[in-house]
């Protein structure tokens, strides 16, 4: 995103009260905006972040928990009930959850794992999200990131003028 790409987003966001001004595609939720392409297609996980890439998008991660229940209500009412992959896997060691998209850790308090989980296994590296019918909702999961999941994105924010993507 150039620079006066960034510049009009804060401007419209200024204007109209609300910080997602949402690109065509994205649906805005709460203060984000997500896109679900190709609903059912199923990705591996380094599949996932390539496609959310060519849409200039990452995978999403959420940094609070009210944008996990938005998030959360916003996949339930899609009606779509499949695993989806999220932005987050273990960087040098199971355990340790790194938002691929920021390189920070995962803040534990605004995701909610499905009971046992994670596992920290060697094996399960990425995390997900695996729709609970018991529950009704969407909970946190680790699995094989050779897996395949249905993904979605969230629009790359404006960065520094020397960030790289």
């Amino acid at each position: 995103m150039n620079k006066a790409t960034c510049i009009i987003i804060a401007l419209s966001a200024l204007i109209s009260g609300t910080f997602a001004v949402c690109a065509p595609g994205f649906s805005q939720v709460g203060d984000k905006c997500y896109t679900v392409p190709g609903l059912p297609q199923r990705y591996d996980f380094w599949s996932s972040n390539e496609l959310c890439s060519v849409a200039k998008s990452n995978l999403f991660h959420v940094e609070t928990l009210t944008q996990w229940e938005e998030l959360n209500a916003f996949l339930v009412g899609l009606g779509y009930t499949d695993t989806y992959w999220t932005g987050v896997a273990a960087e040098g060691h199971p355990g340790l959850w790194v938002v691929r998209s920021t390189g920070y850790e995962l803040n534990p308090a605004a995701v909610e794992f499905k009971a046992g989980a994670p596992s920290n296994s060697a094996t399960n590296l990425c995390l997900a999200i695996e729709y609970q019918t018991e529950l009704g909702r969407y909970q946190w999961v680790d699995y094989p990131c050779t897996d395949t999941y249905v993904i979605v994105c969230e629009p790359r924010v404006c960065l520094a003028p020397n960030a790289k993507f």
